[in-house]
This record gives structure tokens, C-alpha cells and sequence, in this order.
């Protein structure tokens, strides 16, 4: 046996007990949990980190943007860390100006398909961007989160909370409406049912924003739903001029708060974790 294997490598385990004694177990149990299912847990780290500091400096409010002011929902249903660019004002930030821009058209009605925990929905209706907001959402936490945030921003009587949408329910919201409302859509992957010619047909006088979910698990595949896409396209097409947006920039450097950060940290605190690059597709009535 080679003894001096043993001895060489005393030093080196002694200072890999330290550091366990430093760190704790418990840290090193979850980076080895963490390294094996192939998570980013120091990318986890740095989020808690610059979510705990936006926290205590603006206290779950929105701190810039349209949405300025507007308080947010300390236990959110969806993921915690879009807290981060939420508070930041920037959370889907194309979505955002495509909203602002529909709204300065039309401002009397918005319809958030799918919203979530209601940060849309409750802030086009507290910063008074939209007169009225007819919100879609099957989770009941989420639709009481929502009910409780814009209860928070004094705008209830601004909001109606529905469950899910379907053609008669969207037809209803839409009979004798003059104008041209605002729909925004993020329905995880359903989209490419509800948006029949049907439903395109009726929507044919809306600004439509939705998110594109075209990745599909089939017999533990990822597909990407390509027929789905070029079909609901097409279908659009007939209806409304039709464009693509995506997230287009970053810009860390705009907010003093994260100044104390270092380049890398600053850019994860505008992440919002999305997997493949997604797209949007908006839609706005054909000019006759």
C-alpha cells in the first residue's frame, strides 16, 4: 500500500472538513443535491440575495415604470424572484409597451387571459392605464392573490375576476363593445386551442398580445409544436396584421439599487428564468 497517497492528502481533507465545518452540512448537502439534479443554485443564491435588498429598500412595491407605486403580493403563487424585475418595473418589458401603446388607441377595456397572481391586471387598473380589466384565471390561489392585491391598490371596483375563458365567456365581455379592447394571453401552451379561426374571428377588432409556448413534452420528448405555430399564424393572418416581439434588451446599469452588485449579479437580476428564447405574438386589427 502507498502510504504517502494517505499523507499527501491529509492536508486536503482537513481543509475540506473545515470548510464543511464553515459552510455547514447543510449547505453542502444541497450543493451535492443541487450538482446531481443540475440546478443553478448559485444563480439561486444571487436572486435571493438581490431580492432580499430591493425588499428592504422599496417594500414590495413597484418602484419605476408605469406601474410605479403599485404594491405587490408578498407570498406570489408564481415564482418569488420575478418579484425582482417586477419591483424593477421591467418584468416582461416588451409586454408592457405593447400595453401602453394599445392603451393610449383604447383604454376602456383590458382582458388578461391567464393572470397569474394579476400584475398586469391590477397594473393597467391602479395606474388608471385602463377604465376597466376582466381577468381569467383557473388557479383559485391565484385569483384570490389577486382579489388581495387589488384590494391592496384600492382599484376592486376597476376588476373583474373570472375563471377560465372560452369563447362564450369572451363573446359576452365583447357584445355591443364599440370599441377595441386589449387582450393579453399567457395560457401555458393552450393557446393553440383557444385561438381557432372562432375565436380569431371574434377577437378581429382587439390588440392581442400572446405568449408563444410552442415546446411540448410527447413520450418524454421536448417537441417543438411547429405545425400548432404555422397554423395559428396562418389562421391570424386573415384577421389581423401579425408581428413577433421578444425581449430585446437588458440594462442592469439603469437602476442605482443594483450598483452594488457586480456585473454578473446584476445581469441575473434581470433574468426571469425562461428557458428558450420566447416570443410574443401581437395582433392588431387590419386597416380596411
Amino acid at each position: 500500500m502507498n502510504i504517502s497517497f494517505f499523507v499527501h492528502r491529509k492536508p486536503l481533507l482537513k481543509r475540506f472538513i473545515q470548510k464543511i465545518k464553515d459552510d455547514g452540512v447543510f449547505y453542502h448537502v444541497m450543493m451535492f443535491v443541487h450538482s446531481v439534479l443540475k440546478q443553478p443554485m448559485q444563480i439561486e443564491h444571487v436572486k435571493q440575495k438581490i431580492l432580499k435588498t430591493l425588499i428592504q429598500k422599496h417594500n414590495y412595491k413597484v418602484a419605476h415604470g408605469p406601474f410605479k407605486g403599485m404594491k405587490l403580493n408578498e407570498n406570489p403563487i408564481w415564482s418569488k424572484y420575478d418579484l425582482i424585475t417586477q419591483m424593477l418595473g421591467v418584468y416582461e418589458k416588451n409586454v408592457l409597451s405593447k400595453i401602453i401603446e394599445f392603451s393610449q388607441i383604447d383604454d376602456s377595456l383590458f382582458i388578461d387571459l391567464g393572470a397569474a397572481d394579476g400584475y398586469f391586471a391590477v397594473g393597467v387598473a391602479s395606474g388608471g392605464i385602463f377604465k376597466k380589466v376582466c381577468a381569467f384565471e383557473i388557479n383559485k390561489k391565484s385569483q384570490q392573490c389577486m382579489i388581495n392585491i387589488a384590494k391592496n391598490n384600492d382599484c376592486m371596483d376597476k376588476i373583474n375576476v373570472y375563471d377560465e375563458a372560452n369563447y362564450d365567456s369572451i363573446k359576452k365581455l365583447l357584445h355591443n363593445e364599440k370599441h377595441s379592447p386589449t387582450i393579453l394571453i399567457d395560457i401555458e401552451g393552450a393557446e393553440y386551442t383557444l385561438l381557432d379561426s372562432k375565436m380569431l374571428s371574434l377577437l378581429s377588432n382587439c390588440n392581442v398580445i400572446c405568449e408563444l409556448h410552442p415546446w411540448v413534452k410527447r413520450n418524454g420528448k421536448r417537441v417543438y409544436r411547429k405545425v400548432e405555430e404555422e397554423n395559428l399564424l396562418k389562421n391570424a393572418s386573415k384577421f389581423f396584421d401579425v408581428e413577433m416581439i421578444q425581449r430585446e434588451s437588458y440594462s442592469p446599469n439603469d437602476f442605482e439599487e443594483l450598483s452594488g452588485f457586480n456585473e454578473v449579479e446584476r445581469l441575473i437580476a434581470l433574468s426571469e428564468g425562461r428557458g428558450p428564447n420566447m416570443h410574443w405574438l401581437v395582433l392588431t386589427p387590419k386597416k380596411n
